[in-house]
Formats: C-alpha cells, structure tokens, sequence
C-alpha cells in the first residue's frame, strides 16, 4: 500500500460566525443602556438626552466598519507590521505630556481632543503591545530562557509605566496581566514567572501603598460600609443599585441609581445600571456573553495554523476578557475600585475601537486552521481522509 500525505496549512473558511454574532448582541444591548444610563445627564449637561446615545450609534458602526475590514486582512502581515505600529502608539502615547497637546479631565490626562471627539492613545498601544508580544514569544528558534524574556519585558515595561503616570490604572493592570499570560502560553518555565512575581512586589508597594488615593480604595474596598458616606461612597450606591434591580430588573429607563449616585454610570459603572434595571438576570446574560466570547476566542486559538496566531489570539482574547472581568468585579466589589471601561458596552469611542479591532483580528485568525489531507492508495482504489 502507498501512503501520501498533504497539509494544506493556509485553508480559507468563514469567519467565526458565532463569535460575531456574540459582538453583535453585546455591543447593541450596550447602545441601549449607554442612552438609558445617560439621558438625564445629557439632558441637563448638554440639553439633549440623545448626546451620549447618537455618539454611541456613530462608534458602533464605525467599529462594525472596522471589524469587516480586519477579518478580511491577513494577520500574518502584522509581523512586518510589528515595529511600526508599537513606535507609533508609543510615540502618541509620549506626546501626552506635551503641554498643550494631551487634553486633561478629572486629574488625569489620558486623551487627544480632536473637536468632535478624543482619542485615547493607551487603548491602542495595548493591541501594539500585544502583537509584539505574540511575535516575539511565538518565534520557534528562540529559546524560553528568563533572558529571552527580559527585553520585550522592559519594552512592556516602560509602556505600563507611561500608562500608570497618566494615570491609568485600570488599563495599565489589564495589560500587565495580558503580557503574563503570553508569558505562560509561550511556554516559559512557571519559575520565572514567579521570580518576575516577585520582583514586582516592590514596584506594587510604591504604585499603591505610596499613592494615596489608591491606598484609601484598597481601604475602601475592605469595609465600604464603614466609609459610606466617604471613601466608600461609589460602591456602596452600585451594591444598592443591584438589590434594587432584584431578579428582573426595574426595568430599562426606569433605574434612578444613575441619577446623581453612581460615578460615571455611561462608562465606568455602567453595568450597575444593567443590575438596577435588568436585574440580576441581566447582568448573568452580560457575563454568559462574555464567556461566550472567551470560548470562541481560545477555541480559535487552539484552531490556529501557527504559533503566532495561537498566540495572538489568545493574548486578544485575554484582553478584552480580563478588562470585562475587572470591570464588573470593581462594580460588584470584589476588587478595589478602578477606572475601566466594560467593553463594548461603556460609552467611548476609543474603547470600543480598539475592543473591537481585536476582535477584527481574532475573525480574521478563525478564517484558517490547519488542515491536514491523507491519501491512502491500495491497488486502484483511493481513501481521503481530511
């Protein structure tokens, strides 16, 4: 008998049709609840209670735009694509602290305002980030060794440090965690990620205890009861939003949380107006989609036709995953309070944009797999298996 192998590694299917419909529900129901959760605000701020509501509309079909246009372009062209895109978020990240070019709000200076609306550069280094990472560490011929690591590391590194003297923590956290998870898949020995652990309990002691307002939401969080009326004030009015929600809901636009309470209830707190007025079964469906998504996500991972695109989309996967997670474990007081956005939820454009551009990235990475084609040939008789 003649044995014939063939391997077809480069198969074009459809892409993740499951995993784009999951995008669809989540970021239509988030256009819902960003008008319901900033109508009275709009209104009394900007005398139009559909502000918030149409940019939402705008950012949602632009990204869809986005989406379309990325799963039909190769992800493997990122890798010569690596190095101009990591200099050019650096780049627009540095010149934040240009006087007169970063746009300042609320103590932080996160954005570039360009009229009609901002850009906040932090969003897109992430995905800059990422790619690197996934480059780096997927490259068979490199060794694993703790040196291996260093480099790209430091690049992270300085990144994350930019990011934090913003500040912004949230981001900054979302991506140190999605940089150790690259770490781990690409084979590194747990050995050095624990030594890396615990080089970086002295940078946490100096990023958190030694910055005040960090230290009191660590307090906070502790027992914000205690501090209700203070330090404790947001997370005490998001577990009241979620026992006023009930089961069911009170339902859409009938929330009142929103209304003076709750900080920021369009962006950062916004899935404390999904308890209040979908009710705890609301707020199950929101987390069941997300794990729908972790699940299309590794599952494309583990369908990838190399390393880089196992890598890549997991490293994608893991961010838009991780930074749902702290979202709503901040809102549900499991974690101390910080600033980040739901994705594909929370109003903003830049977020949305950059979520949704993983996940442009991770259609296009479904769109291959390896397949394998065996011909078995016995006297005039041929057997495909595929």
């Amino acid at each position: 008998m003649e044995f014939k192998s063939l391997i077809d590694t480069r198969r074009s299917h459809a892409p993740d049709i499951i995993l784009l419909l999951t995008l669809f529900v989540i970021a239509f129901f988030g256009v819902s609840m960003v008008f319901s959760a900033s109508a009275i605000k709009a209104s009394v701020i900007y005398g139009d209670s559909l502000y918030f509501f149409k940019r939402q509309v705008i950012w949602v079909f632009i990204s869809f735009g986005i989406i379309f246009l990325l799963q039909n372009f190769d992800y493997r062209k990122y890798l010569s694509l690596t190095k101009f895109f990591l200099l050019f978020s650096f780049a627009a990240l540095v010149a934040l602290y240009i006087p007169g070019i970063g746009h300042s709000a609320k103590g932080s200076v996160r954005w570039f305002n360009l009229g009609f609306f901002s850009v906040q550069p932090s969003e897109f280094i992430k995905i800059a980030s990422i790619i690197y990472l996934a480059k780096v560490f997927s490259a068979k011929h490199e060794e694993k060794t703790f040196l291996k690591m260093t480099v790209p590391l430091a690049v992270v590194g300085i990144i994350f440090l930019l990011v934090l003297l913003q500040p912004d923590f949230g981001t900054a956290v979302t991506l140190l965690f999605v940089s150790v998870a690259v770490l781990f898949v690409s084979g590194f020995s747990s050995l050095y990620l624990i030594l890396l652990a615990l080089v970086s309990v002295p940078a946490f002691y100096l990023i958190i205890y030694q910055v005040n307002y960090r230290w009191m939401r660590i307090i906070a969080f502790l027992n914000p009861w205690e501090n209700r009326y203070g330090i404790g004030y947001h997370i005490t009015q998001s577990f009241i939003a979620f026992k006023k929600g009930g089961f069911f809901g009170e339902g859409l636009g009938l929330g009142t949380q929103k209304i003076g309470k709750l900080p920021e209830p369009h962006t950062d707190f916004i899935f404390a107006v999904i308890g209040e007025e979908a009710g705890i079964l609301g707020a199950v469906i929101i987390i069941s989609l997300f794990v729908l998504f972790f699940w299309r996500g590794m599952k494309i991972a583990f369908d990838a036709v190399d390393d880089f695109g196992r890598v890549l989309a997991i490293a994608l996967t893991l961010s838009v995953t991780i930074q749902a997670f702290l979202n709503m474990s901040v809102v549900t007081g499991l974690i101390p309070t910080t600033g980040i956005p739901l994705p594909f939820i929370s109003y903003g454009g830049s977020s949305m944009i950059s979520n949704m551009i993983a996940a442009g990235i991770l259609l296009n990475i479904s769109k291959y797999r390896e397949t394998v084609n065996e011909t078995f040939k016995s006297n005039d008789k041929e057997v495909w298996h595929e």
